[in-house]
């Protein structure tokens, strides 16, 4: 690692994804594509920025985190509006279906479905709450 300090690490390879990010608006490429080319320009086979796997792996959810939040930026509200009773809809159906289908299963392998816990410390908080 080039530089002491974890935040001077993530600071410089911000920096070099926003002016490879630049470059890549002036060529007409996909900002996806230059924040690859700057995951292999900050590597351990150029810059050397990043070389532990922690490091990397540490960097691939701050990535990650950050391009949702970006998508999320442009979330239509009204295409939420639209497909949100739909996908509501869609999501419970799901949940039920799955529930009684795993019952059912559970039932025809002969498995129990009252573990008896209710007596125990887990099972009077669940009550409880």
């Amino acid at each position: 690692m080039i530089f002491g300090n974890t935040f001077y690490v993530i600071a410089a390879i911000l920096g070099l994804a926003a002016a490879i990010g630049a470059l890549g608006q002036k060529l007409r490429q996909p900002l996806i594509i230059m924040f690859l080319a700057t995951g292999i320009v900050a590597g351990p086979a150029c810059l050397g920025l990043i070389q532990s796997h922690a490091q990397i792996k540490l960097l691939a959810r701050i990535g990650i985190a950050l391009l949702l939040f970006i998508k999320g930026l442009r979330l239509d509200l009204d295409l939420i509006r639209t497909t949100g009773p739909v996908a509501l809809a869609t999501g419970l159906g799901q949940i039920v279906f799955t529930s009684v289908i795993g019952l059912l299963i559970a039932l025809a392998l002969g498995m129990n479905s009252d573990k008896r816990d209710i007596g125990s410390l887990h099972g009077r908080i669940a009550v409880g709450f």
